[in-house]
């Protein structure tokens, strides 16, 4: 069972201050957001999403308030569905999660434990031209963790920032043939 949580957007100057739910977000070390689910009235929601991707600064309510806000380096997607009653539920997404960043990193969600390693395997074969056969997907990944090239955002959701050059990648994968630890 999924605990929802109340985000807010506060501006005082402009007298707006709305609350909505969150039942899902991600972040990093610099309390950028990644992804997050909103949902509640549709005004509200709107408001909140909007703020977000224009730069406002967001807060999650609780125990440990987090005040979350845009990393300006991306652009963000919001994905929407109308629910009954009047209710919106939208869907933030940080365009890296579609394609690479400038620095060449990625997003995956990760909605699964079990598929992880699966998912990365994936998610490297459909962006480098590096040599993969899905018995190393396993492989990959602890060596992907090893080596610092995925890093585990905060939050309520399992979100991986996916950050390896190609020539790594080669250099993994010869290295791990040369000491035996993968083989075709």
């Amino acid at each position: 069972m999924e605990v929802l949580e109340k985000v807010r957007y506060s501006d005082y100057w402009k007298e707006v201050d709305v609350e909505a739910y969150t039942d899902g977000y991600a972040y990093d070390q610099y309390f950028y957001l990644y992804l997050m689910s909103v949902g509640g009235y549709e005004a509200r929601v709107k408001a909140i999403t909007s703020a977000l991707v224009s730069g406002r600064e967001i807060e999650i309510t609780g125990k440990n308030p987090l005040h979350l806000s845009q990393d300006f380096s991306q652009k963000y997607r919001i994905l929407s569905t109308k629910l009954r009653n009047g209710l919106l539920h939208q869907v933030v997404l940080a365009d890296s999660f579609f394609r690479s960043s400038d620095k060449g990193s990625k997003l995956l969600y990760i909605d699964n434990q079990k598929h992880a390693s699966e998912m990365v395997y994936n998610a490297i074969k459909r962006n480098y031209s590096v040599p993969l056969i899905p018995e190393w997907s396993k492989w990959l990944y602890k060596k992907m963790k090893q080596e610092n090239c995925l890093e585990e955002l905060s939050g309520t959701k399992k979100v991986v920032r996916l950050s390896v050059s190609e020539e790594e990648l080669d250099s993994f994968i010869s290295e791990g043939i040369k000491n035996g630890e993968i083989d075709f």
